[in-house]
C-alpha cells in the first residue's frame, strides 16, 4: 500500500488540490494587516521616506519614490479593509472576490517594498527579506494560485527595479544623504550574482513551501475523506475539511426518521461461507447499503452486526415528510439490492422505520465519540425492525401519517413491543 505522505517530485512545483480557505484565516491576515502590518511597517517606512526627502542628494527622485510609497499605502489598507469586510460577511464573498482583493494586497506589499528599496538601493538593502515573506505567508496561508502570483510579482518587480538602477536609469539610491556606493555597481559579476541569488532564494522558498503545504493537504484529504467518513456521516466530514466542524457542541433535539435494515438468512449464510468468507460477505453488504443511505441522503448512524441503522434528518435538517418519504424509497432500494448479494442461501431484508423526537449530537468521552441519536423513537423503530417480516418493511404511527394516502399501507394489530409501555399499530408497505 502506498503511504499517505509519500514522496512527489510535482509536490514541488504543482499543487495537490487546494483545501478550502477557512473564512477566520481570511479576517485574520485582514486583521494583521490593519493592526500589525501598517502601523509598525509600512505606515513608519512611509515617515521615514518622507523625512529623508530633504536630505536627500537627489530629492526629485526621492519625493517621486516617497509619493508613490504613500499612493500604495493608501491602496494597501483600502484592500486590506475589504479583505476584512469579506471576512465579516461570508454570503457576500465569493472566490472571485478574495483572489482579486487578495492579489490587490499582494501587489501593494511587493511594491511598497520596492519602493522602500529605490529609495535605499535595491541591491545593498536587509528589507530584500520582506519579498522572501511575502512568497512564503501567502502560499501557505491563501493557497498554489495566490503564493504563485506573489513569487510572479516578486520576481518582476525585483529584477524591473534592479536592472533600472544597474542601467542608471533612475537614481541610485536617491533619498540617501549621498550615492550609494556598493561593490553591486562596481563589479558586474558581484551584482550578477546578488541578482540571481535573490531569484534563486525566491524560487526556493515558493517551491518548499508548496511541497510542505501539498504533504499537509494529502494528510488533511486522507484524514477527512479515508477515515472520518467511515466514523461520521458525510455533511459532518464537509464541515471537517472546512475545519467548520465543532465536536464539543451539545446534542440538540429534533424530529428525525430512523430506520433499521437487517439481513434474513445471515445465520445460514455464515455457517457455509465460514469466518473468511462472511467477512467478505458482510463488507459487500454493509458498503452496499451504506451507498444507497447516502445516494437517498440518509446517515448512517451505526452498524450493528448485519443491521444498519440510518437517520434522516441529521445532522442536516430535513421536513418530516419528506423524511418519511425518502425513508420508504430507501428501504425499497435496500430490499431490493439484498437479494442480489446471494442465490445460495437466498437473503432478504427487512426494515422497521419510525418518527418522532430525539437527541441528536456527539455522544461519549473526548478519546472516543460517535455521532448518533437517542430517544424513544430510536426504541420503537428497533422494535419494528425485529416484529417485521422477511423482504418486508414496517412503519410505525407518526411516520405513516406523515406519508398520508401517498402509499399503500396495511395496518397490523397492536403489537407489544419491548420497553414500549403501551401496544403499538404498525403499518406495512404494501407488497405492490
Amino acid at each position: 500500500m502506498k503511504p499517505v505522505l509519500d514522496f512527489d517530485r510535482r509536490d514541488f512545483l504543482l499543487s495537490a488540490g487546494g483545501l478550502p480557505v477557512p473564512i477566520e484565516r481570511l479576517r485574520m491576515l485582514a486583521r494583521a494587516r490593519l493592526m500589525f502590518i501598517i502601523p509598525t511597517a509600512v505606515l513608519p517606512t512611509a515617515f521615514f521616506l518622507w523625512s529623508h526627502v530633504p536630505e536627500a542628494w537627489h530629492p526629485q527622485a526621492g519625493r517621486i519614490v516617497a509619493l508613490s510609497h504613500s499612493i500604495l499605502l493608501g491602496f494597501y489598507i483600502v484592500s486590506s479593509g475589504l479583505l476584512y469586510a469579506l471576512a465579516r460577511r461570508p454570503r457576500l464573498s465569493t472566490d472571485r472576490s478574495v483572489r482579486i482583493v487578495s492579489w490587490m494586497g499582494i501587489i501593494c506589499e511587493v511594491l511598497t517594498t520596492a519602493a522602500y528599496l529605490l529609495g535605499t538601493g535595491s541591491l545593498a538593502n536587509h528589507s530584500l527579506a520582506f519579498f522572501i515573506v511575502i512568497i512564503g505567508i501567502y502560499r501557505v496561508v491563501l493557497g498554489f494560485g495566490t503564493g504563485l502570483f506573489a513569487l510572479s510579482a516578486v520576481l518582476v518587480t525585483f529584477a524591473a527595479c534592479s536592472l533600472l538602477e544597474l542601467a542608471e536609469i533612475i537614481p541610485i539610491s536617491p533619498l540617501l544623504a549621498a550615492p550609494l556606493v556598493h561593490p553591486a555597481w562596481m563589479d558586474p559579476m558581484f551584482s550578477g550574482m546578488v541578482i540571481a541569488g535573490v531569484i534563486f532564494t525566491s524560487i526556493s522558498t515558493f517551491i518548499y513551501a508548496n511541497y510542505a503545504e501539498n504533504q499537509s493537504i494529502r494528510l488533511h484529504r486522507y484524514i477527512t475523506q479515508f477515515v472520518l467518513r467511515r466514523y461520521l456521516p458525510p455533511s459532518l466530514v464537509a464541515k471537517a475539511a472546512k475545519g467548520e466542524l465543532h465536536l464539543d457542541a451539545p446534542p440538540e433535539r429534533r424530529v428525525v426518521t430512523v430506520m433499521f435494515t437487517d439481513l434474513v438468512g445471515f445465520t445460514a449464510l455464515s455457517e457455509r461461507l465460514g469466518p473468511t468468507g462472511i467477512g467478505e460477505a458482510l463488507n459487500n453488504y454493509l458498503a452496499t447499503v451504506a451507498d444507497i443511505a447516502h445516494a437517498h441522503g440518509a446517515t448512517v448512524d451505526k452498524f450493528i452486526g448485519d443491521c444498519v441503522m440510518m437517520v434522516l434528518g441529521a445532522p442536516e435538517p430535513l421536513p418530516e415528510e419528506e423524511q418519511a418519504r425518502r425513508a420508504v424509497v430507501l428501504a425499497l432500494a435496500v430490499h431490493d439490492a439484498v437479494p442480489l448479494m446471494s442465490d445460495d442461501p437466498p437473503l432478504q431484508a427487512r426494515t422497521g422505520i419510525n418518527t418522532g423526537e430525539v437527541v441528536a449530537g456527539n455522544f461519549g468521552s473526548a478519546n472516543r465519540s460517535d455521532y448518533t441519536v437517542l430517544g424513544h423513537a430510536v426504541n420503537v423503530a428497533a422494535r419494528l425492525e425485529s416484529k417485521s417480516e422477511p423482504g418486508r418493511i414496517l412503519i410505525g404511527p407518526d411516520t405513516a401519517a406523515l406519508l398520508g394516502g401517498d402509499v399503500k399501507l396495511e395496518p397490523t394489530e397492536p403489537m407489544e413491543l419491548k420497553g414500549v409501555s403501551e401496544p403499538v399499530i404498525g403499518y406495512f408497505l404494501a407488497a405492490d
